[in-house]
């Protein structure tokens, strides 16, 4: 399981994904904008789109895109990268409830 398939199982969140293997498009895109085929790659769109709504910040020459954070792009990102970079956004997501919690603690009062 990809850390961000472990990351959104304990904090959902909305989002819409393409798989890049299925969709030639998507494919061209994630090539075009990390130079690899690196996923998953988060991108801030607008609701109705899948192109950053603002261009991304460039690589530095030399760096993969692997858990940089571009701006409105961030590929393969570590777990704790991924709360930050939603928050910043304004992005909604469920927190993480640890196991065994109470009533209380899940509902989050």
């Amino acid at each position: 399981m990809f850390r961000w398939q472990r990351w959104v199982a304990e904090h959902p969140v909305d989002f819409v994904e393409f798989d890049i293997d299925a969709d030639d498009e998507a494919y061209r895109k994630v090539i075009a904008w990390t130079g690899h085929e690196s996923v998953p790659t988060l991108v801030i769109a607008s609701e109705d789109g899948v192109d950053p709504i603002a261009a991304p910040a460039p690589l530095p020459a030399g760096r993969g895109p692997r858990g940089f954070d571009r701006g409105t792009m961030l590929t393969e990102p570590n777990p704790g990268q991924v709360a930050p970079f939603l928050e910043r956004h304004g992005i909604p997501f469920a927190r993480a409830v640890a196991p065994g919690a109470n009533e209380a603690e899940r509902s989050g009062r």
